[in-house]
């Protein structure tokens, strides 16, 4: 079987002192919601004062998941016995005793509210900084001069980073989205290049003079000639990639709007994730059909990508002999992004050895 941490060369899956996403901001509410995330069950609720609250979902004294057990107030009652939590995570209440035992709070998780998404800080608490979170107004959430729409959440039997290269290299819209996205046939022959950043890595295709196809019409319906796209694949991080990118007349040069595709990747597991995306457009702000029309393409382009990676995985978790891995020269900007995390996730186990020295 291979590792769980392939196509990586080092011993942990993921980087833990980083912020994932949680939730969408409108799925916690006062009803208790596990998740699982980086291999840990969580426990989302607000308080009463709207406060997004992430705790260990697990009750310390027999293991029941907190899930099943209820709100009273702001704390967290255990379905099984009773013990009682606040959203400090402390334990507040035994009621078979008075009381409360040794090391019996829960964990609570440093969470943050941007861009309608609740983010979680996986790692170490004191590092939990919102300023490492990716700049979203950047790729079009929370501004009012853009128009968004929330697909739902997709669960996928495959590692994150599967889903990683999937988005970074995108001519395989060529194959498995031939039938869902117009256009999608000619991208894997466009010519990519590579822009790195400190914070970011961009594999950039630039279609040019391509014609102005059905769904692009509708989106600009006073454009009639051909178009420069941009098919951007943006890392900002282990947990979100921007795909999709501006659209130009040919003829001019004019910008004519962006529509920004945002993947959030959380792994639930080693083996596991889950996907959010959501899509951020500049143009077309009064028409919500356009908005409908994103949502519909969601319907059919994230369940053809879900199944490819869950397909690989299972070729991973077989057990068969694997050939040796080969690369196609577009694949240079998901390599860079594999090294990139790797030197992440090596960084923060220095760090940890480092204190464990001290």
């Amino acid at each position: 079987m291979t590792s769980p941490t392939y196509p990586l060369t080092v011993d942990q899956p993921y980087p833990r002192n980083q912020w994932w996403v949680a939730a969408y901001a409108a799925e916690v509410g006062r009803d208790l919601l596990a998740r699982d995330i980086l291999g840990e069950r969580v426990l989302l609720y607000r308080t009463e004062a709207g406060e997004a609250v992430a705790l260990s979902g697990i009750c310390p004294h027999r293991a029941f998941p907190l899930e099943m057990g209820r709100l009273v107030g702001d704390h967290v009652q255990c379905g099984y016995h009773g013990f009682t939590f606040g959203a400090d995570g402390g334990c507040v209440l035994v009621p078979s005793q008075s009381g409360v035992p040794q090391k019996s709070s829960l964990r609570r998780y440093p969470v943050a509210e941007q861009g309608d998404l609740v983010w979680i800080w996986t790692g170490q608490a004191d590092l939990a900084d919102p300023a490492l979170l990716p700049d979203l107004g950047a790729v079009g959430l929370g501004r009012p001069d853009w128009a968004s729409e929330q697909h739902p959440v997709c669960e996928v039997a495959a590692r994150y980073t599967l889903l990683i290269e999937n988005l970074l290299d995108l001519s395989h819209v060529t194959f498995i989205h031939a039938a869902t996205i117009p256009g999608g046939e000619k991208v894997a022959q466009i010519p990519v290049a590579v822009i790195e950043t400190d914070h970011s890595l961009t594999v950039r295709r630039k279609g040019e003079n391509l014609p102005l196809n059905p769904l692009l019409k509708m989106q600009f319906p006073d454009q009639d000639g051909p178009v420069h796209q941009h098919f951007d694949a943006e890392y900002l991080g282990p947990a979100m990639i921007r795909t999709g990118g501006a659209v130009h007349d040919a003829a001019s040069g004019r910008r004519l709007g962006t529509c920004n595709f945002l993947h959030m990747i959380t792994p639930a597991g080693p083996t596991s994730l889950r996907y959010f995306v959501i899509t951020a457009r500049d143009f077309g702000l009064d028409n919500p059909a356009l908005g409908q029309i994103n949502l519909g393409m969601g319907t059919r382009i994230q369940p053809e990508d879900s199944a490819a990676i869950a397909a690989i995985e299972q070729v991973f978790q077989s057990g068969v002999t694997l050939p040796s891995e080969i690369s196609a020269r577009v694949d240079n900007g998901a390599l860079k992004v594999r090294r990139r995390l790797e030197a992440q996730i090596r960084a923060e186990q220095a760090m940890h050895s480092a204190a464990a020295a001290r």
